[in-house]
């Protein structure tokens, strides 16, 4: 390819995403299941995420995190790309803005020069339930009546979207957040396709569910072992939310990207390890059991716990389809990086 001199880039806003299909959460999931499969079959170079955390000045704890993902998805798609990723506890207490704040970019590798750079807030939250959603496609009895969750943010709503896809007899939802307007926001949306119940705590949200998911900021342990003994699926799509007790006695751990949490030193898995109390071999990654490579639920009645951290190939091919899409339909605004380089 002969790099032009005046490079194209297709600047994708928020509502330009929207329009291409970002909130399509069955388009999502099946994203996320082919980059797994892709993963496992070598195609996906995902190097560990850079990470930077900022104190909070109020609370001392973290507050603000900016994070760089790198990733290239080979195969049929042959895309290079990388999400820029920031939190702020500031825009969560203020509600201005959204708690997090993402941009990805799409790269041609020939030319050496973006092609798209997108709003890539919507789709973080779309990717993130949807790999939950794939783990509970391979992980969980698809049978399961009754989901619990905690948090109602914007990821409990894109997981209610997946939970839905994945669980054809679904009955009943409960959840709980610390807002409990928030729950009953939720509630109030998707009251004509689920019953969902507004619980009073996290423990009436999930006890006696046959499915949990977690999705909350906090990095304080909260949800705690006993409360699950009826739930054959828990994903953790937090921090630390699960207890000790919780992690280090599930039939069967699994992960998204064991290279990436292994690094996260705040994560509780990678604290375990390193005190000597979880024998990192009891680890599978999600690669592996979607692509059949591992079996990991043998029996209905096995606890599976799957903690996800979240990779940047499930953002990248998801971009990659948003910008195809986009591109069809004629959206965006187009950018140039210059009019003439001026050194070539």
């Amino acid at each position: 390819m002969v790099a032009n001199k005046s490079p194209e880039i297709l600047f994708l806003k928020q509502e330009d995403v929207i329009k291409a299909g970002v909130l399509d959460m069955k388009k999502t999931i099946e994203d996320v299941e082919t980059v797994f499969k892709m993963y496992a079959a070598g195609e996906v170079q995902q190097p560990v995420k850079t990470l930077m955390e900022f104190p909070d000045p109020i609370t001392k704890d973290r507050g603000r995190l900016v994070v760089s993902m790198p990733v290239y998805l080979g195969g049929k798609i042959n895309r290079a790309g990388v999400k820029w990723a920031a939190e702020s506890l500031e825009n969560q207490r203020t509600g201005r803005l959204p708690y997090g704040i993402d941009v990805v970019i799409l790269h041609d590798l020939d030319a050496a020069h973006p092609v798209a750079i997108m709003d890539g807030t919507l789709i973080t939250a779309m990717r993130t339930s949807a790999a939950s959603g794939v783990a509970a496609k391979y992980l969980a009895n698809l049978d399961s009546k009754i989901a619990g969750m905690v948090g109602a943010g914007v990821i409990g709503r894109t997981a209610i979207q997946a939970y839905l896809e994945i669980f054809p007899k679904l009955e009943e939802i409960r959840i709980y957040d610390l807002d409990r307007s928030k729950s009953e926001g939720l509630a109030q949306e998707f009251h004509q396709r689920i019953n969902i119940r507004v619980a009073d705590d996290a423990r009436q949200a999930v006890e006696g569910a046959d499915v949990v998911a977690t999705q909350t900021t906090t990095r304080k342990h909260f949800l705690q072992k006993d409360w699950l003994k009826s739930a054959n699926f828990y994903a953790q799509m937090g921090t630390n939310e699960a207890e000790e007790a919780e992690i280090l006695q599930a039939d069967v751990l699994v992960v998204d990207d064991w290279g990436a949490i292994s690094h996260y030193t705040p994560g509780y898995l990678a604290q375990l390890v390193d005190a000597g109390k979880l024998d990192p071999s009891r680890i599978l990654e999600l690669k592996n059991v979607v692509s059949g490579k591992v079996k990991a639920r043998t029996d209905p009645k096995q606890h599976i716990l799957f903690k996800s951290m979240g990779m940047g190939s499930e953002d990248i091919i998801v971009a990659e389809r948003i910008y195809q899409t986009a591109k069809a339909m004629g959206l965006g605004q187009i950018l140039k990086l210059w009019d003439t380089p001026l050194w070539v």
